[in-house]
């Protein structure tokens, strides 16, 4: 018969806990590690502070780490365009997206999105620009997109559909592949203005109030959610995990050190 000494033992005990800790984590987290996508360009939600930096900063890397914590797990980032995030995701490059990116019907058709935050559309223009105080004011002018997004279909369509309508010219759109690009066309005059998220917005100009200005911003229910392939265990894991940070402070310290309001984390987590 084979005796187990007591370190044995401990060492064996150790490791079938190891083992059950690993059994109980979602399916994106794999050897340990969450491989997040996010373009860390877009902030105060995922940025690098400096351009040769290995690692973004912002909300959504805060969240990204703080639901790792939760879960046990490292991370590791994959920076790509916006337009790159979902089949990114679907290729297998990344087990999940926290990077500023609308919760809607046509991507949830694809993958599961866990709602954790609330934001608001705006129109960006330059500080100098008095011309621009709403939607129709967009009327004949130049419109920059960060490709990807859904500003076309969720603002812009409509918008032109009353224009034309009306009898009115419409918005044109050029697209650029991230939202940076955006921005130097509208300082360098080649379009009027841009629409980007309420919280980038506000960052934006808060660094350069004598180059941009928010001249509107739309009443809205849309919310940023963290996209992964569907699983209803991991869905659920990821609830869990924000509902306990909620419940722990967690957001209301994010809302202070990014300088955004609270209200904008109060969210459903189960819609």
């Amino acid at each position: 018969m084979r005796k187990f000494t007591t370190p044995m033992i401990a060492a064996l005990t150790g490791l079938a806990c190891s083992d059950a800790a690993l059994a109980d984590q979602p399916g994106f987290v794999s050897d340990g590690e969450i491989a997040v996508c996010t373009t860390a360009n877009f902030p105060p939600l995922t940025f690098k502070e400096n351009a040769g930096d290995d690692t973004p900063i912002g909300i959504d890397i805060d969240v990204a780490e703080a639901l790792a914590d939760k879960f046990g797990a490292t991370t590791s980032y994959t920076t790509t365009e916006f337009a790159g995030l979902l089949p990114s995701l679907g290729a297998g490059r990344c087990g999940l997206i926290i990077s500023g990116i609308y919760i809607n019907d046509e991507r949830r058709a694809s993958y599961d999105g866990i709602r954790y935050m609330r934001s608001a559309t705006v129109i960006v223009t330059r500080a100098d620009d008095e011309s621009i105080a709403g939607p129709d004011d967009l009327s004949g002018k130049m419109l920059a997109l960060e490709a990807g997004s859904y500003y076309q279909e969720e603002r812009v369509d409509p918008l032109n559909e009353r224009l034309a309508e009306a009898g009115e010219p419409e918005v044109e759109v050029t697209f650029y592949p991230a939202q940076q690009g955006a921005y130097q066309q509208l300082l360098i005059g080649r379009v009027d203005a841009t629409l980007t998220e309420e919280a980038e917005g506000a960052y934006r100009v808060a660094g350069a109030p004598d180059r941009f200005r928010i001249a509107y911003t739309w009443d809205s229910e849309f919310t940023y959610g963290i996209y992964m392939q569907p699983s209803d265990a991991d869905a659920e894991a990821v609830r869990g995990a924000l509902k306990e940070l909620a419940s722990e402070g967690f957001f209301d310290d994010l809302a202070g050190k990014y300088g955004v309001d609270p209200a904008v984390f109060d969210v459903d987590y189960d819609s």
